[in-house]
């Protein structure tokens, strides 16, 4: 029974409900003590503090402090007001705090206990407050009485916590009831509702729920993709309103064969496999959706745009974190020289090399600050650090000129020279060449910008030469490689620039990259 109670689905939701509405009647009955105790205790503040007012303005109690017998006037009429207000004690006394009245007459001729006289004796300042006094615990209302602008008496109306505590659990004990009655109505609302749940599910309970998502937990988490699943004869069973946004028209029961190419049926497993497709360029990768058995196959579809934004951010996320790992070591190295040379008292090295890194980096900021664009900057500081890192030296010659672009040329060049100085630290990472060198040369012109990449590693063959801006091709081991000169030249291209390749001066291979500048008007300058 224990078994069939935790697999009951209408039990969960009966005892998770029936929990929540519990727990919001404890945390709203809180709320409430605190509220009653809040406002009834102000509330009783300021009736003492208004009656005080009106008991110390009254003529004939005020006229009764110039008597010689003040106590035996004021005692009755005192008696009389605390029992029509419903006070616990109405006490006058004099400008020494010495009793007139007090509900209890052997009291009376006393001082006033509690130690919260001077703001009205002497300040002249009515007063609020909660202390202990002759009959206990209670919150009062203290006003001076004055004549002529001098304070010759005052005036203490209280309540007897305990008395007013009396109210709060009366009120409380009301609240409570509401809130009974309202658990029970949210618990009889749980039962009918958990019912419901288990009608509308056709009784079926969390393990049976979960078999069948298992079945489509591929398609669940690749939601971003356009996603069709289908039987083994590739008729389509789902697919979601991405998939049927790429490809028109898609429906279930329809067959694949006639919407994509056959040779999309030919192969188990596809991997990002570039097609045309419906006049816009599509990524398809192709997956067994198996459980215990082969049921189908998942399509995944993506367009060629979406698939170049992920690259794009991959890459400058690796850049970045090439960039801050290259840096901290470069920093680390130099703190090292730097100590070493300390150590052995050699302070005129540790000038001179200090001194020099200082002109080094003036000359690099110099040649960084006359880029296009500040991204492009950070770009070529990071990668500059990245290759001394791997033992690789980047020198930059650049013009004075500097040439503000548009966002999306910028992107480009972002995109294509990052691609391009990687490949080429890639490159001679991989030699055994002693002086491994990467040169930049940057030519801004009025009408065009041209980035030279030149590297002294192996170059690249011809054949290789002939497929290396095709999406996919590499040369590389991994799934993630092939992609990064074929988005470079379409990020060029689409902004009017190019991207070429010749043989470098330095025996290895150079990068052109070429972007046309616009006018204001977006036409090109000649």
């Amino acid at each position: 029974m224990v078994t069939r109670l935790r697999q009951s689905l209408t039990a969960r939701l009966i005892i998770t409900i029936s929990g929540i509405i519990f727990a919001i009647c404890v945390l709203f009955l809180l709320l409430i003590n605190h509220h009653l105790d809040e406002s009834i205790l102000e509330e009783m503040g300021e009736k003492a503090l208004t009656s005080a007012y009106l008991i110390a303005e009254r003529p004939d109690i005020v006229s009764t402090f110039s008597t010689e017998d003040p106590s035996s006037i004021l005692q009755p009429i005192a008696e009389d007001i605390r029992q029509q207000i419903g006070a616990s004690f109405v006490v006058i006394g004099n400008e020494q705090g010495i009793r007139y009245t007090h509900p209890d007459p052997q009291k009376i001729g006393q001082s006033m206990v509690g130690g919260d006289n001077d703001s009205a004796l002497i300040n002249k300042e009515p007063i609020v407050s909660v202390t202990t006094g002759s009959l206990g615990e209670s919150i009062r209302g203290k006003v001076p009485v004055i004549i002529d602008d001098k304070v010759v008496g005052i005036v203490s109306v209280g309540f007897l916590t305990k008395d007013i505590q009396g109210t709060i659990d009366t009120a409380f004990s009301g609240w409570l009831q509401i809130t009974l009655l309202v658990a029970v109505f949210g618990i009889i609302c749980a039962v009918l509702l958990s019912l419901y749940v288990k009608e509308q599910l056709l009784g079926m309970q969390p393990a049976q729920i979960a078999k069948l998502y298992s079945a489509y937990h591929t398609i669940l988490e690749e939601t971003t993709d356009g996603i069709i699943l289908t039987t083994l004869n590739n008729d389509v069973v789902i697919s979601n309103s991405r998939a049927k946004e790429l490809i028109s028209p898609l429906t279930e029961g329809i067959s694949l064969h006639t919407l994509l190419p056959e040779r999309l049926f030919q192969e188990e497993v596809i991997r990002a496999l570039e097609i045309p497709l419906q006049q816009q360029e599509m990524i398809i990768s192709k997956a067994p959706l198996k459980h215990g058995k082969r049921l189908g196959y998942l399509y995944f579809l993506r367009t060629k745009l979406e698939y170049e934004a992920v690259i794009n951010e991959l890459t400058l996320v690796k850049q970045q974190a090439r960039m801050q790992r290259a840096k901290t070591h470069e920093f680390a190295n130099k703190l090292h020289v730097i100590l070493g040379l300390i150590k052995n008292d050699h302070i005129e090295e540790v000038i001179q090399y200090i001194r020099q890194e200082q002109q080094d980096t003036t000359k690099q900021q110099q040649v960084l600050s006359a880029q296009p664009s500040i991204l492009i900057q950070a770009l070529l500081e990071g990668k500059i650090s990245e290759a001394k890192e791997r033992g690789i030296t980047i020198k930059i010659e650049s013009q004075d000129d500097v040439i503000d672009y548009q966002d999306e040329e910028v992107d480009a060049l972002l995109t294509a020279l990052g691609n391009v100085l990687q490949n080429a630290m890639d490159a001679l990472h991989n030699t055994n060449i002693a002086d491994k060198q990467i040169n930049l040369f940057i030519h801004q012109y009025s009408h065009e910008l041209i980035i030279e990449v030149h590297d002294n590693g192996p170059g690249i063959d011809e054949e290789t030469a002939e497929q290396i801006f095709t999406l996919g091709y590499t040369t590389k081991d991994g799934y993630d490689h092939g992609y990064g000169l074929a988005i470079s030249e379409q990020a060029l291209q689409k902004v009017g620039g190019s991207l070429l390749l010749e043989e470098s001066d330095l025996g290895g291979a150079c990068f052109l990259i070429i972007l046309q500048r616009k006018g204001s008007n977006g036409d090109l300058v000649n």
